[in-house]
């Protein structure tokens, strides 16, 4: 969530929550560009944590991170807010790369069914702090601050449940750097193409989708609606996806299926983006919402034990969210320079196409294993 506010705010979208905060132009610039550099860095912490301490403990030690950065930030306009949101950053970076490896060690018969159910709470969590953060701030009498430290009671909550997890045993020896071989390994290089490519597809139409509506003449509530839609239904893709991959061990067929539903997507809101809008939305979120669960899954299970998945995650995602950056960004360079929309979105296309044959070479039989 905290990587979609800024690439949405990058691009020129500022979020009403947001546009609140007592802060500058440049004040918000840097505010927003913190999380998009805390997922692409601090997820090379992972693999170095979880030797050290074991996931169940780097994972309760992070999520404590994530609640006193949140409690952190409604100090502004002092220097709490940016350090808050670094904290907030960073934690929930380093709990992205570990989950796979909890995933690899604790369920490798169930994998797919794990991972399903994995993102698909990851997708309501955000769905939710999304769709209830302006209703707090009136409910808080107006307070942006207080709106957004507020979630940092299901944050002590999750907490609270994970704490038990400690009673699993430390790591016995385990080399706590990433093995220069994994960056040797032409198989973690293709996931980790495969993962920041469908980051980039998803953080593009999260960022443009509703400027590409309202520019054909939606107006914004229909345009906020068809992200809505998108982002709603992307939990189905979320769910089947992983379960379709396990179900028939065979994962190249569900990253086919996810990125050729994208494709369809794209090629309908550049031909007939009016006519069937939430059509559209619907297979976007189908095909985004699954691809990015297959990602995960390749993380976790191709990896030939926890530690190689570990730092497989660490990283696809930490080169992964720098290439997804740039396609928010690029999109809108183009958008400025055809004056329309058909090139970004057939660029766009074409980046599903390069994702599709990244996917179809990571999903191969086979581990990384270095």
């Amino acid at each position: 969530m905290l990587l979609a506010l800024n690439l949405r705010i990058a691009v020129g979208e500022i979020p009403p929550v947001l546009r609140d905060l007592p802060l500058g132009d440049f004040g918000h610039s840097i505010l927003v560009t913190i999380p998009v550099i805390c997922f692409s860095l601090a997820a090379f912490a992972g693999p170095p944590l979880s030797a050290r301490l074991g996931e169940e403990r780097g994972l309760l030690i992070m999520c404590a991170a994530l609640c006193a950065g949140l409690a952190l930030r409604p100090w502004w306009p002092s220097f709490s807010l940016y350090a808050g949101t670094i904290l907030c950053g960073l934690a929930v970076a380093v709990m992205n790369v570990m989950m796979p490896s909890v995933l690899r060690r604790r369920f490798p018969n169930h994998m797919g069914e794990m991972t399903a159910a994995y993102t698909m709470s990851l997708s309501i969590g955000a769905g939710l702090a999304a769709g209830l953060t302006v209703p707090l701030v009136s409910a808080l009498g107006g307070s942006v601050a207080w709106a957004l430290a507020i979630w940092a009671v299901p944050a002590a909550i999750a907490f609270a449940l994970w704490f038990p997890q400690l009673r699993q045993p430390r790591p016995g020896h385990r080399p706590a750097g990433a093995d220069i071989g994994l960056l040797r390994d032409w198989r973690a290089w293709q996931i980790t193409l495969f993962f920041g490519l469908q980051s980039a597809v998803f953080y593009t139409l999260l960022s443009w989708l509703p400027t590409i509506y309202r520019d054909h003449g939606a107006r914004p509530a229909a345009a906020g609606a068809v992200l809505a839609v998108m982002a709603a239904v992307g939990i189905v893709g979320n769910f089947a996806a992983p379960l379709l991959a396990n179900r028939f061990g065979r994962p190249r067929l569900a990253v086919a299926g996810t990125a050729l539903i994208t494709i369809a997507g794209l090629v309908g809101v550049l031909l007939a983006p009016t006519q069937l809008a939430f059509v559209w939305a619907t297979l976007l979120g189908i095909g985004t919402g699954g691809t990015f669960s297959v990602t995960l899954l390749l993380m976790a299970s191709r990896g030939r034990d926890a530690v190689i998945a570990a730092r497989l995650s660490s990283m696809a995602q930490g080169i992964g969210y720098m290439i997804s950056a740039l396609g928010p960004l690029v999109a809108g360079l183009m958008h400025s320079i055809s004056g329309g929309w058909t090139v970004p979105i057939i660029v766009t296309i074409a980046v599903c196409a390069a994702q599709l044959a990244a996917g179809l070479a990571a999903a191969r039989p086979g581990v990384v294993a270095r």
